[in-house]
């Protein structure tokens, strides 16, 4: 006797894995930029054995102009390319709805570029100093800058939240960027990785935290000076106040001024007798109170059982005896 085929759950459970890995436009259009430059490069390397994509000190101070934009969607291998699409999908469903598009794409060029700027300064001293045409001649690129970016992004939405439920619940997104900061240190120490490798992670981490903290567009203004994006923020919490209490006076003096120029507001008298109102639209603001409430509607889940005290006149006598 024939069985019959349901064939709705199925579609059902197709249905609610498509939703779950839908991708963003945005994000779409990063990955055929990673992976088309993934093919020119390999192309490249078997025919001509050139790097035109790639960054090179030397070639972009002579007029190859373009490599400090391209170098940063530029992998050579195909296991570091996998990794910073997942990576950049994973990251994408939390700064996107927060940040919108265009603050998303703006905050994947403005890191990727001014990464690698700062490695053509790093690397053209260096060679001032040192007279080692390696620093000027030898190619790199890589992804792994704006990787490092990301996870500051992250830290500014969400930094109290727990990285996965499988981990130590002591690792949170707030430790994302210095954990990152550190194997990357130590790979270069016992030679897995390069030093430009580690260059261009402190890149990602130095540009993302100067254009979040000082320079993006928010509602409330221009910048987000919360005690979460401090500088302090990034180290131990064990060291920040000593870091805070040692904080070079360079450092000092342009926080303050960048600050001050920045919360510098003109109002209009006119205006003063319209009704003010505190806006809470501030997209990292409302995800940060988003993961408050969901974790106290937990913590309230569990205390279903526990008698509140009424508030009866008894309990008023009482606490009024208390205070006498």
């Amino acid at each position: 006797m024939p069985h019959n085929i349901d064939f709705i759950q199925p579609l059902a459970s197709w249905q609610q894995i498509k939703n779950k890995v839908r991708v963003s436009p945005a994000l779409l259009a990063i990955s055929f930029i990673f992976l088309l430059f993934y093919l020119i490069t390999a192309l490249l390397h078997l025919q001509h054995n050139t790097h035109v994509l790639e960054f090179t000190p030397a070639d972009t101070l002579k007029g190859s102009l373009w490599q400090p934009f391209t170098a940063g969607f530029t992998e050579s291998y195909l296991h570091l390319l996998l990794f910073n699409l997942v990576l950049l999908y994973l990251t994408n469903k939390v700064l996107e709805p927060v940040w919108g598009t265009m603050e998303y794409l703006k905050f994947i060029g403005i890191i990727n570029t001014s990464t690698y700027l700062i490695n053509l300064v790093i690397y053209f001293v260096g060679y001032l100093l040192i007279r080692e045409e390696r620093f000027l001649y030898a190619p790199f690129s890589g992804g792994h800058g704006l990787l490092a970016g990301v996870l500051v992004g992250l830290k500014q939405l969400m930094p109290d939240h727990v990285v996965h439920s499988s981990l130590p619940p002591l690792l949170r997104i707030r430790h994302l960027p210095l954990a990152a900061f550190g194997v990357t240190m130590v790979t270069t120490l016992v030679k897995i990785t390069s030093t430009r490798y580690l260059t261009v992670v402190m890149g990602g981490l130095a540009t993302s935290w100067v254009y979040l903290r000082y320079f993006q567009l928010r509602d409330s203004g221009r910048g987000d000076f919360s005690d979460a994006l401090s500088f302090a923020s990034f180290f131990p919490e064990s060291t920040q106040p000593h870091i805070l209490k040692y904080s070079t006076v360079v450092y000092n003096a342009v926080d303050n001024i960048l600050k001050k120029r920045h919360s510098i507001r003109t109002i209009d008298i006119k205006d003063l007798s319209s009704n003010v109102m505190l806006s809470s639209s501030d997209p990292t603001t409302e995800r940060r109170r988003q993961i408050a409430l969901q974790a106290l509607n937990e913590r309230l889940k569990q205390t279903d059982d526990v008698e509140w005290p009424s508030s009866s006149e008894d309990g008023e006598e009482e606490v009024t005896d208390n205070i006498v």
